[in-house]
This record gives structure tokens, C-alpha cells and sequence, in this order.
């Protein structure tokens, strides 16, 4: 969740049962959404142990998936029947009957497989919701101030026939004994990990002494985001080159888009203050609904000129970026699918190999794993990350380091000479199949369950 936050401090292996407030203490927002997240947490975790890995209701079981063929029989789309199912505990509501092509929350959805056989299944996620996506949120009695987030639960009906060496089985036994290797594909196990630090530790050759600088020197507490772009092939074509892009606000300094033309885009508004503006040379991201929902990074653009009078700022791409914009051909379409510029606060440089080649950064985001040294890489005000080698980094995985000037730290697990490796904090996706359509014949793999009351 890319919002204002002061930290991030559910931790289920703590096991803490709720919190509980005191009097005359100092309120923060970390303390009320973690009650949040221990009462979601019980919630969903009882519900996945009385359910399983995904069911929904024998009298409301939704998701039903019945194809919807042409005059010469050939699909062109599904329908998704209405009602209820659970994934990992999380319920999928779909209150009306609807088709593949229409989802809500899959704009533009991928082409269905034009050859038999190919499974339809579910994947759900949580999304983070601001009064940029609904307006509905801020309220008017306060001059729509903005106060509160949402986290929003989004579901997507896909379908697959193959993908590398995996295709999909004929029968049901078959597609059911795959679902493993198909949930690694889309969410591997191992995602990589990462380790943060501020303080360094003492000089080897005198442990008795350590640099004033190795320490966190930031004026504020900031809430770090180390978000994942891409993860590719290096120039030897065998290691992996990762490319990642930070922000010290979490990601959370947004600009709404009222129009966004060639290379120019005119803002709702330039931020509050310098803190969270925009100025020359900023990296920003263009992100709308069918960005956002496709689970891919939007493009990054470097701010070449601002124009505060106007409130209007002129982009440039990155050297060698090729990504397609996109394309708001309507009046006020960039407000319908509600666009805005999201500001990150690396800057571009290059990291050498060991063989001290020198690899420029493509589409402005940092490398993470072309660089020799012992793999610390300097954000900014003593704070270092070191991406761990090996897992399959996946774009839009994250994680958040709380800085401290208390301390001139950051609160991460692990001695200041070995900070532990930790997998990505989010974002965590859930699978359940539905059916597996060998031409106009559906077989159905939804499991549902009884009411517990009956008459």
C-alpha cells in the first residue's frame, strides 16, 4: 500500500491478539492499522482452515464460467456467473452475472486462447485505494480534505493454455495436479529477498572506531519504499540484471492528471510544498486504472521543465526507453481512468560490472545487479540495500525500511553487521481455479461447501 504511513508494524509471528490504546498516549497510525490487520489476519486465516484453499457457498457458489460461442461455434468470451467464493479466506463477491471481456477490474483484458484445452482461473489481490481513484472518499463537510486510504479487494478472471514448457492438461486430474507448478509460475516461491541498514559497522582494522557517517543523516522519519521494476538478462545473457526505483515517502506523492498531451501533462495540482513537489529532474510514473490493474509498472519519465503558473510540467522518456504511453484519445479520459504522475525519488546513475563495464540505466530505474563491490547499494542519507542473488524478483514486489533520526537508523531485523534477508513485504496474490474448457464443454474445478443451518 503506497500510502502516507509512519511505518508498518504488523508482524504475525509476534502473534499479538489486538492492540490496545492507553490514556493520555500520543495516537498513530501505525497502532490503528495494525488492529486492522490482526482482526483481517484471524478473519482470513479462520476461513481458509474451515474452507480450504478456495470454496464458496452450495446455495451462492459464484464464478460458475460458461463460454459464449458464434454463429460457427467459435469463443468469443465467458460468462462469470454471480455469488460468492473464497480464495485463501479472502471472499470474491460478484453480485451480477458478467463476462470475461467486461470485467470491472481487468479493463483491458488478455485475448482468450484460441486452441482447446485452456483453464479459466481467479487471481485476487488487495489494492490501495486514494481519493484520486474515488472522490467519494474525502469529505465534504471538511473542504474534502484528504484523510483516509482504502485498500480495495480486486479480483481477475484469466485464462491460460501454455506458457514455457508448462501447458495446461487435458483432464481434470490432470489440470489439478499442475495447479502447483502453475501458482510458482505466477508466484514463485522464493521472490528474492533484500537487506537494508543504515549504521555501519566499525572498520575491520579498528573496531573501535566508526565513521559519523555511518548512520542514517535524514532530518525527518521517512518510511523508504524499495519497489521491484524489472528483472531481466544482463549483458552475458546468463545473470539476471534487476532494476528497482525508491521512494522516501512510500511511493505516496501522487499528482492527478487532468490532461496529459504529447510530452506535457496539466495537474490538479504541484504539491503542498517543496517536500512534496515536483522540480527538474524528478522521476515520476504515469499510472491509470488499466495500469494499475494489469499489475505492470507504468513508464518512467524525467521532469524537464515545471510550469508552476500553470500547474503543468513537460516530460522526457529515458535514454532507450521504448514503453508505449498511453493513449487518452477522449476528452477527460485521463479523469475516467483516473491518471496521475507518482514521484520516486532515485536518481539516475550507472553501476559497473567487475569488469568495469559500464551499464547505463535504461527507462530511468536503478541497477541493482550489475555493479562489482560487496553489493550495498547507496539511496541517499547513509541508508543501503543489498539485493540478495538468486528467486525470481517479480515487478511490483516492495519492500519498506523505516528510517529513524532517533536512533540515525532503520528498524530492520538482524545485528548491524548481518541484517537478516527478507522476502518482499507485498504484493501477495492468490489463485483459485474454475474450470478447464475443452472447446464449448466446460468441466468445472470450483469446490463449494454446505450452510452449516439448514431447515
Amino acid at each position: 500500500m503506497k500510502g502516507d504511513f509512519s511505518r508498518v508494524t504488523f508482524d504475525p509471528r509476534k502473534h499479538f491478539t489486538r492492540v490496545l490504546m492507553q490514556q493520555g498516549r500520543v495516537q498513530l497510525d501505525a497502532d490503528w492499522n495494525e488492529q486492522a490487520a490482526i482482526l483481517l489476519h484471524y478473519l482470513r486465516s479462520l476461513a481458509a482452515d474451515v474452507i480450504g484453499p478456495h470454496g464458496g457457498p452450495e446455495e451462492n457458489l459464484g464464478f460458475a464460467i460458461q463460454p459464449v460461442a458464434d454463429p460457427a461455434g467459435k469463443i468469443t468470451d465467458l460468462k462469470i456467473g454471480k455469488g460468492h467464493y473464497y480464495v485463501d479466506g479472502l471472499l470474491c463477491e460478484n453480485p451480477a452475472e458478467g463476462t470475461y471481456l467486461q470485467q470491472k477490474n481487468y479493463v483491458e483484458p488478455d485475448a482468450l486462447p484460441d486452441k482447446f484445452p485452456f483453464l479459466v482461473y481467479l487471481d485476487v489481490w488487495e489494492r490501495h485505494i486514494t481519493w484520486v481513484q474515488d472522490d467519494g472518499i474525502r469529505e465534504v463537510a471538511l473542504g474534502r480534505l484528504d484523510t483516509a486510504t482504502r485498500a480495495q479487494l480486486v479480483w481477475q478472471v484469466r485464462a491460460v493454455r501454455e506458457s514455457g514448457d508448462l501447458t495446461v492438461g487435458r483432464t481434470r486430474a490432470e489440470v489439478l495436479t499442475q495447479w502447483p507448478q502453475w501458482v510458482e509460475l505466477w508466484q514463485p516461491a522464493d521472490r528474492g529477498s533484500l537487506k537494508a541498514r543504515a549504521k555501519m559497522p566499525a572498520d575491520e582494522s579498528d573496531p573501535c572506531t566508526t565513521s559519523p557517517e555511518a548512520r542514517y543523516r535524514g532530518a525527518e522519519n521517512q518510511l523508504y519504499r524499495v519497489e521491484i521494476q524489472s528483472q531481466e538478462l544482463g549483458q552475458d545473457k546468463k545473470t539476471a540484471a534487476l532494476t528497482f526505483k525508491w521512494s522516501r515517502e512510500n511511493g505516496s506523492v501522487i499528482f492527478p492528471v487532468r490532461r496529459f498531451q504529447g510530452m506535457t501533462a496539466r495537474l490538479a495540482s504541484l504539491g503542498r510544498d517543496e517536500a512534496t513537489g515536483l522540480k527538474r529532474d524528478d522521476w515520476v510514473e504515469l499510472v491509470d486504472d488499466v495500469i494499475d490493474l494489469s499489475g505492470k509498472p507504468g513508464p518512467l519519465l524525467k521532469v524537464v521543465e515545471v510550469d508552476a503558473a500553470r500547474s503543468t510540467v513537460t516530460l522526457a522518456r529515458a535514454d532507450g526507453d521504448t514503453s508505449n504511453l498511453p493513449d487518452y484519445d477522449e476528452d477527460g479520459e485521463e479523469e475516467k481512468k483516473h491518471a496521475f504522475l507518482r514521484r520516486w525519488d532515485h536518481e539516475e546513475s550507472a553501476y559497473k560490472k567487475k569488469d568495469d563495464a559500464t551499464r547505463k540505466p535504461k527507462g530511468g530505474v536503478l541497477y541493482a545487479f550489475d555493479q562489482g563491490g560487496d553489493g550495498w547499494i547507496p539511496l541517499e542519507k547513509g541508508i543501503q540495500v543489498q539485493f540478495q542473488k538468486g528467486g525470481t524478483y517479480r515487478p511490483g514486489d516492495y519492500w519498506l525500511i523505516p528510517a529513524r533520526t532517533a536512533t540515525g537508523d532503520v528498524e530492520w531485523p538482524g545485528p548491524v553487521n548481518n541484517p537478516e534477508a527478507l522476502p518482499p513485504h507485498g504484493v501477495e496474490h492468490h489463485y483459485a481455479p474454475l474450470a478447464l474448457l475443452l472447446g464449448t464443454a466446460v468441466d468445472s474445478l470450483r469446490r463449494s461447501f454446505e450452510y452449516l443451518a439448514k431447515e
